[in-house]
Formats: C-alpha cells, structure tokens, sequence
C-alpha cells in the first residue's frame, strides 16, 4: 500500500469534528497512507436540518474542486450531502459515510438498529435505509435528541446516551449491531461496541477503507451515463461547476 492520497470533507464548520474524524481515518489506514481533513469554509456548524444539508451541499463540491489531487474522497456527513453530484465532478471513487456505513452493517448483521441525533432526522434515515434495500431489516431508528455538537468523545454524557439506547435496541428490539447516524460519533464506535457487545459503525472508518479499496483495486468512478461530467452550462453569479478530469 502507497501513495493513496484520501480527503475527507466535512460538510459542517466544527473544525474539531473534523480533527476527530481525520484521527479515527488515520488509526485504520496505514502508512505511507495520507489524509488531508477538510472543514467547510461557510455554512452551518452542524447539520440538523434538510436546509442546513442544502447548503453544506455545495461546500462538499466547491471543497472537491478546490482540492483535486487526491486519490478518493470521503464525505463525513451521515445524510451524504452531495454525493452523487460529487461523483460527476471527479472520476476518483467518492464515498458517503452513510452509504458505507449500511453496507457494512448489511455485511455484519441480519438486524440492525439505527443512533441518530435528532427526531427530525428520522424519516430522511428511512429513506435512506428503504433506498438501501434494508428497509426489513432495520429493527428501529431511535433519536437521542442530542444535537450533532454535542457528539463525540469530549461529550462523555451524549456517549452514556448512545449505550443506553444501543442497550435498549439490543435487549428490546433485537438489533444484532448498531448504526451511528453522525459523523461526530466516529471516535465513539469501539466505545459502543464494547459496552454494547455488538457492531457499532458510523461509516467513518469503514468508509475511508473502502475508498480505498476501490482505489487498489484500480476502480474509478464511471463517466458514462449517470455519473458523466456535467454539461458546460453557463453560471450567473458564481463560478461554473467544472468537473476535475
């Protein structure tokens, strides 16, 4: 392994969800691997909202062509904000945490539970997990209702919330493993899956792991069909979106 050039992009402006999450990448990639942790410039401080989403959206995009030369990207935002639209602009494979995050529960377990932060956030993980094809197995999604800067390792209190809700689906709905549905809960999975004795992941890691294996693997991102660049339309008062090549 050499020579793989990761970024990670978080769609939100908390600079030190970024840190822990670029920490969790490196403790799983081995060198020479690099990971270059990008924080958006503009925009929310967490994402809570279909608004706030909106808008990290394009912070995801104008963060990737701002920063082209890496080999993979990963967006650490648990609703995947402008992933597919990513994947239009560059041909270098670009994962979502969410999508990474469902694919290997599909992988570890037959029923899962889902760890959110706010209700809100409820029927936009249910579309996500129906989308997924794992609408049947998804015993329940069960919101903290602790906000997304209030997660992660610093917030002892919020990590005792997510056991005892993980103990819950476990013991009263029977999730067999456990998906954490934000990426500032990235430096809590093994905290998790100890306590709780079952599979805990919120696609950080295991997202930056399978960017690169697409990577070794010598796969890229299709440009035909779907994912081709994006039609040379003008742009009114921004720039145009290019696609890197």
């Amino acid at each position: 392994m050499s020579g793989f050039r990761l970024a990670l992009i978080n769609p939100n402006t908390d600079a030190s969800h970024t840190t822990a999450m670029a920490q969790v990448v490196r403790d799983v990639l081995e060198p020479p691997a690099e990971v270059a942790a990008y924080t958006a410039a503009r925009g929310a401080q967490s994402i809570e909202s279909s608004a706030d989403e909106t808008f990290a959206a394009a912070e995801v995009l104008r963060t990737l062509q701002n920063h082209p030369d890496h080999d993979a990207y990963l967006i650490a935002c648990f609703s995947d904000p402008a992933l597919h639209a990513a994947r239009e602009l560059t041909s270098a494979p670009v994962v979502g945490i969410s999508e990474a995050a469902y694919a290997a529960v599909g992988m570890l377990a037959r029923r899962f539970a889902v760890i959110t932060t706010l209700a809100r956030g409820r029927p936009e993980i249910e579309d996500a997990i129906a989308h997924a094809g794992l609408a049947h197995r998804c015993v329940g999604v069960l919101a903290l209702e602790i906000p997304v800067a209030a997660q992660g390792a610093a917030f002892p209190d919020t990590t005792d919330a997510i056991v005892a809700l993980g103990e819950r689906a476990v013991s009263e709905l029977g999730a067999e493993a456990i998906v954490l549905a934000c990426g500032g809960m990235s430096d809590v999975e093994r905290t998790a899956t100890r306590a709780l004795g079952v599979p805990a992941t919120n696609g950080v890691a295991v997202g930056a792991l399978f960017a690169h294996a697409l990577w070794r693997a010598g796969l890229a991102t299709a440009k035909r069909g779907s994912y081709a660049s994006p039609e040379a339309i003008p742009y009114r008062g921004m720039p145009a979106l290019n696609a890197l090549g």
